[in-house]
């Protein structure tokens, strides 16, 4: 019997992918293709596509005017970002180049206004409070490939819990990319390699 497949595309989403706007992804447009492709081939293999979203409030804890502080900088032991990704709003949205026709699930988070979370293992389907957990579980999901961003945050916090949880994980370099440049960033891939993640 085949090892039933997953991909997660975490956050493809407007907000990163304007050079006027804080967020900007530089070189997301190389990614287009190579996610595509991925999500065909995972389909191909009668794997399951899930795409997350972050759907924040406008009064978020993890916005950094909300806390009268600088972006970037930490407050409280947590890294505080610009205003991203609001919910119900264009920037919130799909990227139009991602085939949304071959999206099975689509998984929200960051929509609790007091909490920070970055792996999608917090997120929830809203209409049927389903978490990411829930859906793998039930899809007896047992490799989970990951892309899109932020590879050390978003991608890094999804990876960890995804290897607690016993999957196999599968993350592709060419489908990830850096929201912003930081510390962490240099030691991102290094970190999910010894957490036995394969790099692809």
């Amino acid at each position: 019997m085949r090892t039933k497949e997953g991909l997660i595309i975490v956050d493809y989403q407007n907000d990163f992918a304007h050079p006027e706007w804080s967020l900007y992804v530089s070189g997301w447009e190389k990614l287009v293709d190579y996610i595509n492709n991925l999500m065909w081939e995972i389909k191909s293999k009668a794997g399951i596509i899930i795409s997350t979203q972050d759907f924040h409030p406008e009064n978020h804890t993890s916005f950094a005017k909300n806390h009268n502080v600088e972006e970037y900088s930490m407050y409280e032991w947590e890294r505080k970002w610009p205003v991203h990704c609001i919910e119900k709003t264009w920037w919130s949205e799909f990227l139009e180049w991602l085939d949304q026709s071959q999206i099975d699930k689509k998984i929200l988070k960051g929509f609790e206004q007091d909490k920070e979370c970055y792996s999608w293992f917090w997120g929830k389907e809203i209409i049927t409070g389903k978490s990411l957990e829930d859906i793998l579980q039930k899809e007896k999901i047992k490799i989970l490939h990951i892309v899109w961003l932020a590879t050390d945050f978003c991608v890094h916090a999804t990876v960890e819990d995804a290897i607690k949880n016993n999957y196999d994980v599968q993350l592709h370099t060419n489908g990830i990319a850096w929201v912003y440049p930081t510390p962490e960033s240099h030691n991102a891939i290094p970190s999910m390699q010894k957490m036995w993640a394969k790099i692809i």
